[in-house]
């Protein structure tokens, strides 16, 4: 049997299913780490894995000035190196502890530098920190490493020394290219500038370039918001991660300085993400879950096509199931059994390291059979577009999916006894309402961002 989709309208479905919703960058979410997990468990779970390679994810958290629409965890400062030399002993010594609790050094397949900002560093500075990872990890001779620059302090000796220690992969913020919508988020980069990133970076040969969007901000308009998407495509980087914007002024007071007066209305916000995905597609990228459009040569795309797609907390990665260790304040670590977090503050993080501790500061035991299953399902929904389960034992799940079938989001069949959803074209844009399907937690209380 076979549930066939209508043909659906999909500016009529955004709105339908405009409600919160997880990101599933990991299954159960950060919003049930609990202080009941500490750096005890983070030793225990290192312990004997010198043999296993791992994903390395160091975050740093300096800005020069705060854009009003970030929700990362980030600390504003004109201190320069003043604050940056704590951070880097800190750093050190919290790798010192690592490396001991693993019991050796590890081999490194991927690297990840986020923030913050981490081109906040100095040349000197980020030179050390690469020193410094490499006094404790093996970096493995393809080892695929990544930055998050800010093109607003960036010139070409910094993007030609990136390039030559090492990092293959780059990231850097437009967000919106008018004038108007940058200052009113107070994040201005002149197009000139943009031009000359993207110039520096592909004069520097690496293998992939992302640029960051996000739709939703203040005085964006569906015309002001295509002149953004014109340059994007005519800089052609390898990747685009597009964004929707969640305000929440409430739990970021950093928002607050944004009126909601200014934001576009539900249906200009749904008219720009149509109008990139349709003009994205038409320049020849290839959509990536829900927010990620890739150039056919780059390796997330042909990570999508091999189903080798992977999702953790840096979103969606080719990673695979590597471990994922996070180093430096707020970092997650992914295991497959274990989460942790270090503390946020870097007062906190500061204090315990000076007490010889792991900065763990919550985390999440996962050991049951049935929620390791639940993870699986929605990894394979949002990775691989498709899942198959036993319609008897997730009853209620399939009959949820036959309402999305209705609405064109999912197609439905059964084979060999196991149920099989895949997901639409159409419902690639609600792909986290289909994965929330197998999360129980979600039915009885909703809770993440809206779609929109």
């Amino acid at each position: 049997m076979t549930l066939a989709p209508a043909a659906p309208d999909r500016h009529a479905l955004l709105l339908r299913y405009d409600r919160p919703v997880p990101r599933y960058t990991s299954y159960p979410t950060a919003a049930a780490f609990h202080d009941g997990v500490g750096p005890q468990a983070l030793e225990r779970r290192l312990a004997g894995t010198v043999d296993r390679p791992l994903s390395l994810y160091v975050h740093v958290p300096f800005c020069r000035h705060a854009c009003w629409y970030c929700g990362c965890n980030r600390v504003t400062t004109q201190a320069g190196s003043r604050a940056v030399a704590p951070y880097l002993a800190a750093l050190a010594r919290e790798l010192e502890r690592l490396e001991a609790a693993i019991g050796g050094r590890r081999r490194l397949e991927q690297l990840h530098w986020g923030g913050g900002t981490p081109n906040y560093l100095t040349a000197e500075e980020t030179s050390a920190l690469c020193q410094l990872i490499s006094r404790h990890f093996d970096p493995v001779p393809d080892l695929e490493a990544s930055i998050e620059v800010n093109p607003e302090f960036l010139d070409r000796e910094r993007v030609l020394q990136l390039r030559q220690l090492g990092f293959n992969r780059i990231s850097f913020g437009i967000q919106d290219a008018d004038p108007a919508v940058q200052q009113a988020v107070n994040r201005v980069v002149p197009v000139d500038q943009l031009r000359r990133v993207m110039g520096w970076m592909r004069e520097a040969g690496f293998d992939s370039v992302n640029v960051d969007l996000i739709c939703g901000l203040p005085l964006q308009t569906p015309g002001r918001f295509a002149a953004t998407l014109a340059l994007v495509r005519d800089l052609r980087p390898d990747r685009v991660s597009l964004f929707s914007f969640a305000y929440l002024p409430e739990q970021l007071p950093l928002q607050r300085r944004i009126a909601a007066g200014d934001l576009p209305t539900r249906e200009q916000r749904l008219t720009m993400l149509e109008d990139a995905c349709s003009g994205f597609l038409a320049a020849g990228y290839e959509a990536i879950g829900m927010d990620h459009y890739s150039l056919a040569t780059d390796g997330l795309a042909l990570a999508a096509r091999e189903g080798r797609l992977h999702r953790n907390f840096q979103g969606y990665t080719t990673g695979g199931e590597l471990d994922l260790l996070g180093v430096g304040p707020t970092a997650i670590s992914q295991f497959p059994d274990l989460f942790v977090q270090n503390h946020r503050e870097l007062r906190t993080y500061y204090g315990a390291i000076g007490a010889g501790r792991l900065p763990v500061e919550r985390g999440l035991v996962v050991d049951d059979p049935a929620v390791l299953e639940r993870r699986a399902l929605i990894r394979d929904v949002m990775c691989r577009f498709r899942v198959a389960f036993d319609p008897r034992r997730f009853a209620r799940e399939w009959a949820d999916l036959q309402l999305l079938a209705a609405d064109g989001l999912v197609t439905l069949s059964e084979q060999a006894g196991q149920a099989v959803a895949e997901v639409t074209p159409a419902g690639r844009w609600l792909i986290r309402t289909v994965a929330a399907v197998f999360d129980p937690e979600q039915r009885r209380r909703a809770s993440g961002s809206r779609l929109i």
